[in-house]
């Protein structure tokens, strides 16, 4: 383990790195006149104001009031030249609140009682001289402060995996408590190859060990890296994903976090998305337990761009919530909890992360979902993961997690909010999400023994289904031409809603029309590319979310009835055999996640399915 540490420091107010420009609304808000910044600096021009009310600088009280044993901080610096420096505070009802206001030179230091507030924060004023404020940070009491393991499951992404490590590299402070950074490299492009790695190797030193394997998914590879980091000297298993743009400071965030905690919690950081970088994709998320389905804890926070809305602005931001789960994008387990309750569910990808959350709360181990603790995420929201193979383990990881975990019966509304979707994706032409997700559900009434079988083989399996159903993207130079144009407006309101669903009926009812080429009716952007327009079509491309290609859809009536037809029949064969498969699966869960039966995998010692998908 790093060498024992004990600090004050619960969290540093730092200002954007080099790079990190066009995320600077999330650092400081300049509401008067001009500033600039290093890392652990701050100089206010002249007659200049800056608040720090933003989401890295402020402090979010609420969450240590209710989860930690802190019950007051302090907030401390140094000001070179002289202005003035107001501290001040939120609650859930009131914007702004100035809890201490005076001229300021030199060190200082304000106490606050957790209570006096949700969030806390520092507001500058120069007046006639610069002002600078030097190594701001809010402490406690001095406490010990934990070390982990930094686990990343890579797959062919070496360049952004190179560029994890290297942000990871980048600040000694956070490396001081890292005792070893684990990648599960499971592609086929090894991560040593690629440009950048040596010297991000090379920084980390004897800190980092990559490990290859076959491709087992994000539950495989994070699975992996939380049983490798048990025999480290280490407290916890900080899973992190290859594909992100790593604030390193939330890493620190999240140990401290955790140390102090009043008891066992796995401690998750936020999601900020790379596409529009101010903007706050995930303040947690949490499963309904009717229909059981993941969402966000707050919709009317998803997504939010902070540099419009502000903690003084905007209430939702001021409350603490309580989550369910947080995404494996960068998440802290405690590593005695890995002990006793194991590692993943063999799920490849899709819901792992939430089936492990309801675990823990079961065992008791909350969840929580660190504000000030982010990194920059693709939106799963721009991603085609319901129309490629990811459909099919989509709706069986709902499943088996409904199994396991739902308390109502027979999943509590999950069979028939599934059937809902297929008939969605039926009307969209997307014959092969449905022919993916009719294999996920004969998977489910196969009984938990499929989950390690299927892991090494499905995904496999599911790409070749796709291909056969049409269901890929095509690249934009082989895409046929569109007749003409037939889009029409989002529906709005119930009224005009039926409507269009009875007209969409009415055309699926239809024979698709025959043609004398190969053009389809429409050609859709991927917001047009729903029902209430692909329903009224015989054929259309749709473009895909990375913009490399669309997909081209064809109206079939027959697949349509066909799989319709065997959706409702699966189902009926699921409500009939819930309680039992409920039993089965439960009983076979503890097992299935334990360290013996994931080393087997890991060896290549688990059978592979021979369950036909036809």
């Amino acid at each position: 383990m790093p060498a024992a540490s004990r600090s004050r420091c619960l969290q540093r107010i730092l200002f954007p790195a080099a790079g990190d420009e066009d995320a600077a609304a999330l650092y400081l808000r300049i509401t008067r006149g001009t500033a600039t910044w290093t890392r652990t600096s701050l100089d206010v021009a002249p007659g200049s104001t800056v608040s720090l009310s933003t989401y890295f600088a402020a402090f979010p009280a609420a969450y240590w009031q209710a989860h930690t044993r802190v019950a007051s901080v302090a907030v401390t610096g140094e000001i070179l030249g002289s202005g003035v420096v107001r501290v001040c505070a939120a609650d859930e009802t009131t914007g702004r609140r100035v809890l201490w206001s005076g001229v300021v030179s030199g060190n200082f230091t304000r106490d606050i009682p957790l209570e006096d507030g949700t969030w806390f924060w520092l507001e500058l004023e120069a007046g006639d001289q610069p002002l600078e404020l030097r190594d701001a940070q809010w402490c406690a009491d001095e406490a010990p402060v934990d070390a982990a393991c930094v686990c990343i499951t890579t797959h062919n992404r070496g360049a952004d995996c190179v560029g994890v490590l290297e942000r990871l590299a980048s600040d000694d402070r956070v490396l001081e408590r890292i005792a070893r950074v684990i990648v599960v490299d499971q592609g086929d492009q090894p991560l040593r190859d690629a440009p950048g790695f040596e010297a991000a190797a090379a920084a980390l030193g004897d800190r980092l060990r990559v490990i290859p394997q076959g491709n087992l998914g994000g539950s495989g590879g994070f699975s992996r890296g939380m049983l490798e980091s048990l025999g480290e000297d280490a407290d916890h298993a900080l899973l992190l994903d290859d594909d992100v743009l790593l604030e390193p400071e939330s890493i620190l965030r999240l140990l401290v976090f955790s140390s102090r905690a009043r008891g066992e919690l796995v401690v998750g950081a936020q999601m900020l998305s790379l596409v529009h970088r101010t903007s706050l994709h995930s303040m947690g998320e949490h499963v309904t337990r009717r229909g059981f389905w993941w969402g966000p804890v707050e919709p009317a926070m998803a997504p939010v761009d902070l540099a419009i809305a502000t903690i003084e602005s905007t209430p939702g931001l001021r409350r603490r919530y309580d989550v369910d789960f947080n995404g494996w994008w960068m998440c802290l387990v405690p590593l005695p909890l890995v002990r006793r309750i194991g590692a993943s569910l063999p799920l490849f990808l899709k819901w792992d992360d939430a089936e492990y959350g309801l675990r823990a709360a079961e065992n008791g181990a909350a969840t929580v979902s660190l504000p000030g603790a982010a990194l920059w995420h693709m939106p799963w929201t721009d991603k085609d993961d319901g129309l490629d193979w990811q459909a099919y383990y989509q709706l069986r990881n709902r499943v088996v997690a409904a199994l396991i975990h739902s308390r109502t019966a027979r999943g509590g509304g999950v069979l028939s909010s599934s059937f809902a979707q297929d008939v969605n994706h039926v009307l969209c032409l997307q014959y092969g999400s449905v022919a993916a997700r009719r294999v996920a559900l004969r998977d489910v009434l196969a009984g938990p023994g499929h989950l390690p079988r299927a892991l090494p083989r499905r995904t496999a399996d599911i790409r070749a289904l796709m291909a056969r159903a049409g269901q890929v993207v095509v690249p934009e130079a082989h895409l046929p031409d569109a007749r003409g144009n037939r889009r029409s407006k989002p529906v709005q309101g119930r009224g005009a809603a039926a409507r269009r669903l009875a007209a969409v009926f009415a055309h699926q009812l239809t024979r698709p029309r025959s043609t004398p080429d190969a053009r389809v009716d429409a050609s859709f952007t991927r917001a047009e590319g729903k029902w209430w327009n692909l329903g009224l079509v015989d054929s259309a491309t749709v473009a895909s979310a990375t913009g490399s290609g669309a997909f081209v859809a064809r109206r079939d009536r027959r697949t349509a009835v066909t799989l319709l037809r065997d959706g409702v029949l699966l189902r009926v064969r699921l409500w009939v055999r819930w309680p039992r498969l409920a039993r089965e699966y439960r009983q076979a869960a503890p097992e299935l996640s334990s360290p013996s039966a994931w080393n087997a995998q890991f060896a290549g010692e688990v059978p592979g399915t021979d369950t036909a998908i036809g």
